[in-house]
């Protein structure tokens, strides 16, 4: 017996391409965003290392993404194209930052984070070795702390971080393996610290 069920789409991003060819981007959207909301949320917040700015460079990136779905290039998955817009509104929003700061003479902003349980030791100690790879990672210049987090936290290929950056892959593989040696030693200063 053949079934049109064997032809309906598997994945969200299946169904985002065929609304998005129906000419549905509400409904594309909405797929995108609840399948890749979170990790660009996440992404964008280890980029720009805000809480707040976070969230606002993340509806910039749907936002932006709902204006140019009729622009997307089949070809590319939706995930490393919507990541590819968070890299550029996280760099818009470091260089705002920065701009600011100078302008108004500001501090460094601080990572809001919960306290640990005082009494959970090994919870402890995973926060301060978070903390410490937080700090050591907003030491490196932000195309460099992109491409680290793209391959560790997001788990992404080399290809996939070249469809992000629009680089070459062999580039973005020297960045962060020039950056990882960095990373260690920052790391071992703060353990040398406490």
């Amino acid at each position: 017996m053949h079934s049109s069920v064997a032809n309906l789409p598997e994945s969200p991003e299946e169904l985002a391409k065929l609304a998005l060819k129906d000419g549905d981007r509400d409904t594309a959207l909405t797929l995108l965003m609840e399948t890749y909301g979170e990790e660009i949320y996440r992404h964008c917040r280890q980029v720009v290392g805000d809480s707040d700015v976070a969230a606002d460079v993340h509806q910039t990136v749907f936002v932006q993404a709902y204006r140019d779905l009729t622009r997307f290039d089949a070809r590319a998955s939706f995930r490393t194209w919507l990541y590819a817009i968070a890299r550029h509104r996280c760099l818009d929003a470091l260089k705002l930052r920065r701009r600011r700061r100078l302008r108004f003479l500001l501090g460094v902003t601080t990572i809001d984070r919960p306290d640990p349980t005082p009494d959970v030791r090994a919870r402890m100690v995973r926060n301060a070795q978070s903390a410490a790879m937080d700090r050591a990672l907003e030491r490196l210049k932000p195309e460099v702390r992109i491409a680290v987090l793209l391959r560790y936290r997001e788990d992404m290929s080399f290809e996939e971080m070249a469809e992000v950056c629009g680089e070459r892959p062999a580039t973005l593989q020297a960045r962060v393996a020039r950056a990882l040696p960095k990373l260690r030693k920052a790391l071992e200063r703060e353990e040398e610290s406490v």
